[in-house]
């Protein structure tokens, strides 16, 4: 099978499961493993990324220019005071994945990387959807969110650095757990990978620049670069208007099914 025809096929995956709480990175080991496809390394997982996170750029750029925008300005009016705040909640969101990103990545990205583990992951996490949806009721919103709340879901971010747990669905769950509704976590998280998706993508991104790349190698990047951005940009759309009148119950069922499809897979293997 062509090369160029798997990028624009890991793409589209990267793209629409950054997004869509069913882990991104998961979706992208066994896909890999089934069609027997080379692992094109951490590093082409990272153009993608950027990929996504172009699309989190444009899809929210008013959210970004406000937020920037507020931390330029002396004026205090709400709006300015709440984009500024927004910003430095994001902040507090990051400071644990960098941690966790830094201390842990790698060993993590190149080991989770079995079916069982995967499988196990994706139902656990399919399971904590039903709970907060059965235990959560939306209270406030966005602006209402204190640094702990920040921190906390910060901290859910860091833990889905591992294959299988789905950095989005991670955080949307905790937002609810804090109070948010569906959307309104959804958006919050969404924003939150902005800074986060940036670091490690152009880490990435560097160490592939700085040791060179051939030119066909060149051409994958484009083609799943393009990929991901678009399918990245329609999940994002899809997803918060979906959420917007419909609850997480589709995805726990999702979840669970290729949990226990992978499980199977991995004892007949």
């Amino acid at each position: 099978m062509s090369q160029y025809f798997q990028a624009g096929i890991l793409g589209l995956i990267q793209g629409l499961t950054e997004f869509i709480p069913v882990s991104s990175s998961g979706h992208l080991v066994v896909v890999r493993q089934v069609f027997n496809w080379a692992d094109q390394g951490l590093a082409f997982d990272a153009v993608l990324h950027l990929a996504t996170l172009a699309a989190v750029l444009i899809y929210f750029r008013r959210d970004w220019l406000k937020m920037v925008m507020s931390l330029t300005t002396q004026k205090q009016s709400y709006e300015i005071r709440q984009s500024r705040k927004l910003a430095g909640l994001i902040a507090i969101t990051t400071i644990p994945a960098i941690g966790a990103g830094l201390l842990f990545a790698n060993s993590i990205e190149t080991t989770v990387r079995h079916f069982h583990d995967i499988a196990i992951l994706m139902i656990l996490v399919g399971l904590l959807f039903f709970a907060a949806e059965r235990y959560t009721r939306p209270k406030r919103d966005i602006g209402k969110l204190n640094f702990f709340d920040a921190l906390s879901i910060g901290l859910a971010q860091a833990v889905a650095i591992i294959p299988g747990i789905s950095r989005s669905g991670a955080t949307i769950i905790t937002g609810m757990y804090h109070g948010l509704s569906r959307e309104a976590a959804a958006r919050y998280s969404f924003l939150a990978a902005g800074p986060i998706i940036a670091m490690a993508g152009f880490y990435s991104l560097w160490q592939i620049l700085d040791g060179g790349v051939a030119n066909d190698l060149g051409l994958e990047l484009v083609i799943g670069f393009t990929a991901s951005f678009i399918s990245g940009l329609l999940a994002i759309h899809w997803l918060l208007k979906f959420l917007n009148k419909h609850p997480l119950n589709i995805f726990a069922w999702y979840r669970i099914a290729v949990g226990i499809g992978l499980l199977i897979f991995s004892w007949l293997k």
